[in-house]
């Protein structure tokens, strides 16, 4: 059964709740790396109860629709990568509470036959406290083997090209070899990321870190770097997913700075700095 182009960009994704603890706010901060130097003051306000702040890049956990498409009879073969993800926020993340979502295809696109089709979808979320929309996300899936329906072949979407000039600044950001372990606690059980088998029967040595978390690192760095750990000034980040992360790999995240936006990009310089996010642009407050 090919994909429906019409029966999927008409399909109403379900709404989605989710309460939010301090508790889950400082195990993701932690899933990311911060608290990784225990006596920086400025990381221990995401991973302590004191004073506590949220990550901006927690924004793509909270109140998602898990695996809606393979619901959706929409002719999907169900074989999904996440391909990109960006976040706007309108006011800064609570760091508990109680939240929905609305959901909505926002835009398909068609690789060809035998090839794959690019879903993004749109997910506005809002707190159930003050019916306030807290943020919004642009999050796109590659559908294997799902293209070749005579949907439109481009994407509307900008592409944040990194500059040709060397990077302004350059962050190092070692992960864990548990680091996968830890994250999957806020809520990705995929045993891809857990499971040696199964990753093994999925083409991979070893399991994989979850895409959201390299992003939620590179998330770290700018924070860092940009923001000195403020992060109510980090409001808009995008990026795309090219390469997979194996935990215990050592993250750069090389940076150009432009006024109040930013280019990214990061790689892993043991594997002939490989490119594992491309495309990667921010806005600052």
């Amino acid at each position: 059964m090919p994909l429906d182009y019409e029966a999927l960009k008409a399909y109403r994704i379900p709404q989605t709740e989710m309460a939010l603890t301090k508790r889950d706010t400082m195990l993701y901060a932690l899933g990311i790396g911060l608290g990784a130097d225990p006596t920086d003051e400025r990381q221990l306000r995401f991973v302590y109860e004191k004073n506590l702040l949220a990550v901006p890049t927690m924004a793509t956990l909270i109140a998602a629709p898990h695996a809606w498409i393979r619901k959706a009879n929409v002719g999907s073969s169900g074989k999904s990568v996440h391909a990109g993800i960006s976040f706007r926020l309108h006011r800064p993340i609570p760091v508990e509470g109680s939240f929905r979502s609305e959901n909505s295809v926002d835009e398909v696109v068609d690789k060809g036959e035998g090839k794959a089709a690019l879903v993004t979808t749109r997910r506005r979320v809002f707190s159930e406290q003050d019916d306030a929309l807290i943020f919004e996300i642009l999050s796109t899936s590659m559908q294997r083997g799902d293209g070749g329906f005579g949907g439109p072949s481009t994407s509307s979407a900008p592409a944040h090209e990194v500059p040709g000039s060397p990077p302004d600044m350059v962050v190092d950001m070692p992960t864990l070899p548990q680091q996968g372990l830890i994250y999957r606690l806020s809520g990705d059980y995929n045993p891809l990321h857990a499971d040696p088998e199964h990753a093994r029967s999925n083409g991979f040595p070893r399991p994989i870190l979850h895409g959201l978390c390299t992003y939620g690192i590179a998330g770290h760095a700018l924070l860092r770097a940009l923001c000195d750990y403020e992060p109510a000034r980090l409001v808009a980040m995008s990026a795309r997913f090219s390469r997979p992360v194996y935990p215990g790999d050592t993250l750069q995240i090389q940076i150009w700075q432009r006024g109040d936006t930013a280019h990214f990009r990061c790689l892993v310089p043991a594997r002939d700095n490989e490119v594992v996010l491309d495309f990667g642009h921010v806005e600052l407050a």
